[in-house]
């Protein structure tokens, strides 16, 4: 069973119910700037694709399914590491935008190993 893939749709969808409920939740950790209706915008974009991509992992069937899911949700992690990377103040906040995303990115593509059975 591919139990990564599976924990990583629920972690998946559960951030992505985060970020309609309350989409300026990571303007702080992040540096962002405060709640603006363009920074809830983005959010909630995200939020979409979050819930979308998590049921994906979550209900995809192992095999070409379940790799195709995976492989969104790393792109997705590997454009947020070049999104939050860019915009994220300073070297310090930069690091742990790219130290998260880049190792969520990580977890998926181990989690393809066992997405083919």
């Amino acid at each position: 069973m591919p139990f990564l893939s599976r924990a990583l749709g629920v972690a998946t969808l559960s951030f992505g119910v985060l970020e309609f409920a309350k989409p300026d939740v990571w303007t702080k950790p992040t540096g962002l700037g405060g709640a603006s209706p363009a920074t809830r915008a983005w959010h909630h974009t995200l939020g979409a694709r979050d819930v979308t991509s998590g049921v994906a992992l979550l209900v995809a069937k192992p095999g070409p399914a379940l790799r195709a899911a995976t492989l969104f949700r790393i792109v997705s992690d590997l454009t947020d590491a070049v999104a939050f990377g860019i915009n994220a103040p300073g070297p310090a906040r930069k690091a742990k935008a790219l130290g998260v995303t880049l190792g969520y990115a990580a977890l998926a593509a181990l989690s393809l190993r066992r997405a083919g059975r």
